[in-house]
């Protein structure tokens, strides 16, 4: 999948992906087509956004409805909010099967496709080898240098902090990870409370609060490396600030495998590129899609909603700290219901809605939105709007709403 499938698709359906917000360069790519020959998008979203606006999408409440528009020239771009609703992304695998369109993946952050390659996944080794392909773990142990590695699927992010909240991980390396960016905050926190943590950080944290030993590893700009794109293009940079005394943080790691008698090799970037490039491409079977059952939507009873959310392009993510002039130029914060479901809990356009969970509330200035009844949309992680902080949920979880008094 690359940009040129975009210039060349019939039409394209977004699935829990707002470009404009999530992925700006993607959302110029297809604004482009749209303004040159009038592509046809379409949004499988809860409402019109400003963004989806510019590309004169169509709307739709639910994969089963846009569904009619799919063909072997179609293109379906997925975000990340789609894993949030369980069996959405085995939904998107089939129609992608059953009527040839093409499928990817858009990731929000910089390296997450890059980590997916490196084998990230507890059911991946590097370059998309499953674990439990036995010449893939034959290929990888070779690379390694070890005699053999396990055909289990290591554990996923959820599974690490539970084992270590009881005491069966006894030590956490934790790098670039911000626990309000997880599932459960209050778990991760425990979690990190629980084991020995090593941090690697740019600044302080939450991780680096309760670590025991704090690496301050380089930023992008002190070191050299490369990104992957969203299509799997590799974006390789030099390092900027040539006097930067920062360790980067794949030497933290070298070293500290060596300390344990665990040697990785791998003292840099470019030895790490070359061990990835020596393992040649994966021509033998690949994971299976998913095939979960798509998840019904919860149904609130009166005064209760069903919540769903995204983060904002400009919010409070942590790069951001000591920039406040890129910070003030973010929007405000805003809830959004429809008419009818602010009829019903005595709330005008404009004025302010509380929502809440058993853990905390909101209170937020209400725009009266065209969108599904007792549904609430909230900023993810904006000024006056962090639900995984403030509520303790994700979208999809329902939440209690009324007057903001």
């Amino acid at each position: 999948m690359s940009n040129a499938d975009i210039d060349a698709a019939a039409n394209i359906l977004l699935v829990d992906f707002e470009a404009e917000e999530e992925s700006p360069i993607i959302f110029l790519r297809i604004r482009k087509q749209v303004r040159r020959r009038g592509l046809n998008v379409a949004a499988v979203a809860p409402f019109l956004s400003r963004g989806a606006e510019k590309l004169s999408a169509t709307l739709y409440h639910s994969i089963a409805e846009a569904e009619s528009v799919l063909t072997d020239k179609s293109l379906i771009l997925v975000g990340e909010r789609a894993v949030l609703t369980p069996g959405l992304l085995s939904k998107v695998a089939q129609l992608a099967a059953t009527t040839g369109a093409k499928l990817a993946w858009v990731p929000r952050r910089a390296g997450e496709r890059g980590a997916i390659e490196a084998g990230a996944i507890g059911n991946l080794l590097p370059l998309g080898r499953p674990v439990s392909d036995a010449k893939a773990r034959v290929d990888i142990a070779a690379a390694w240098g070890v005699a053999s590695l396990p055909a289990e699927s290591g554990l996923d992010t959820d599974e690490i902090l539970n084992s270590a909240a009881t005491g069966r991980i006894g030590a956490l390396l934790v790098a670039g990870v911000d626990p309000f960016d997880l599932a459960d905050p209050t778990k991760a926190l425990a979690a990190l409370d629980s084991a020995f943590v090593v941090a690697l950080e740019l600044r302080e944290s939450e991780v680096t609060k309760r670590a025991d030993v704090v690496f301050p590893v380089a930023s992008v700009t002190e070191k050299p490396g490369t990104f992957l794109n969203w299509e799997g293009r590799a974006r390789g940079f030099d390092q900027v600030l040539k006097d930067s005394t920062r360790i980067d943080d794949l030497r933290v790691l070298s070293m500290l495998a060596d300390a344990l008698d665990a040697p990785i090799g791998l003292g840099n970037a470019l030895a790490a590129k070359r061990e990835l490039d020596s393992l040649g491409v994966w021509d033998g079977e690949r994971t299976t899609a998913p095939t979960q059952a798509l998840a019904a939507s919860p149904t609130p009873a009166s005064g209760e909603a069903v919540l769903v959310s995204w983060r904002m392009l400009l919010d409070l993510g942590s790069l951001q700290d000591g920039e406040a002039a890129l910070a003030g130029t973010a929007r405000k914060a805003i809830a959004r219901v429809s008419a009818e479901t602010a009829d019903e809990i005595g709330i005008c356009d404009g004025g302010v809605i509380k929502v809440s969970t058993a853990q905390g509330t909101i209170h937020l200035p209400l725009e009266v939105t065209q969108m599904p009844n007792r549904m609430v949309w909230l900023p993810e992680n904006s000024e006056g709007s962090q639900i995984r902080r403030a509520l303790g949920v994700t979208s999809g979880a329902l939440v209690r709403i009324g007057g903001g008094a």
